[in-house]
C-alpha cells in the first residue's frame, strides 16, 4: 500500500519533467517529414525525339526508283516496322541493329553474294538507326548519323492513297511511288526522290 501511495505521489513530478523538455533553440528550423522522392519517369525521356501517328501502319520496305549513292555507300532501302515496333522503341527498348525506322546502306565496292531468291547483293552493309523521327500523314522525317556517311536527314511525305493501293495489291501489283522527299547524306543534298513500296516476303 505504501508503495502505491509513493508512486502516486511521484506521478505529477514525472509529468512535469516530461513537459519541461528543452525547447528548440531560437531560429532552428521546424521539424518536417522526410520529403517524398520524385517519381521516376515511366517512359524514356528521349522518346520526345520520336513522334508518330499511332493509327498509321506503314510497315514495309521502300526502294528508290533511281540510285542514291555517296562515295562507296549506296542507299539500299528505307525500312519501317509495325506499330508495335514503334511503340517498343519509344518505350526505350532499342536493340543495336534494329529500329522501327532505319535506312540501310551497302558498300558497292564490297564482294557480292546471292541470296535464297537468286538476288545479288553486296556483303558489306550497315543499318542507320534514328536519332529522331516523325511519321504521320503530313510528314515523314528521319535524322541519324554514322561515321561512314556523316549526318543523314530525310524529309518527305507519304501518298497515303497510293500506299493503301500498293499494300492491297501486294507483290503482283504494278510498282508505284508511295513516298517522295529530299535526302541529305553528309554534305550531299538530293531532291525529289521517289520510293516504291514492298511489303516483304
Amino acid at each position: 500500500m505504501k508503495r502505491l501511495l509513493a508512486c502516486a505521489a511521484l506521478l505529477p513530478f514525472l509529468l512535469v519533467a516530461c513537459d519541461n523538455r528543452p525547447a528548440a533553440p531560437p531560429g532552428a528550423p521546424a521539424a518536417t517529414a522526410p520529403a517524398t522522392p520524385p517519381a521516376k519517369p515511366t517512359t524514356d525521356p528521349a522518346a520526345a525525339n520520336f513522334q508518330r501517328d499511332a493509327t498509321l501502319d506503314v510497315f514495309g520496305y521502300y526502294f528508290t526508283q533511281t540510285p542514291v549513292q555517296v562515295g562507296n555507300w549506296k542507299l539500299k532501302s528505307v525500312n519501317m516496322g509495325s506499330p508495335s515496333d514503334f511503340a517498343s522503341w519509344e518505350e526505350g527498348k532499342r536493340p543495336s541493329n534494329f529500329g522501327p525506322f532505319f535506312l540501310e546502306f551497302e558498300d558497292v565496292t564490297s564482294p557480292t553474294a546471292e541470296n535464297e531468291l537468286g538476288q545479288v547483293y553486296h556483303t558489306v552493309s550497315f543499318r542507320l538507326l534514328p536519332n529522331s523521327y516523325r511519321v504521320d500523314g503530313q510528314e515523314v522525317v528521319f535524322r541519324g548519323q554514322d561515321p561512314r556517311v556523316g549526318e543523314v536527314v530525310f524529309a518527305g511525305v507519304f501518298d497515303l492513297a497510293a500506299l493503301k493501293a500498293a499494300r492491297a495489291a501486294g507483290p503482283p501489283g504494278p510498282p508505284q511511288s508511295v513516298l517522295t522527299g529530299g535526302l541529305r547524306i553528309g554534305a550531299e543534298p538530293m531532291r525529289n526522290i521517289s520510293f516504291l513500296y514492298f511489303a516483304g516476303d
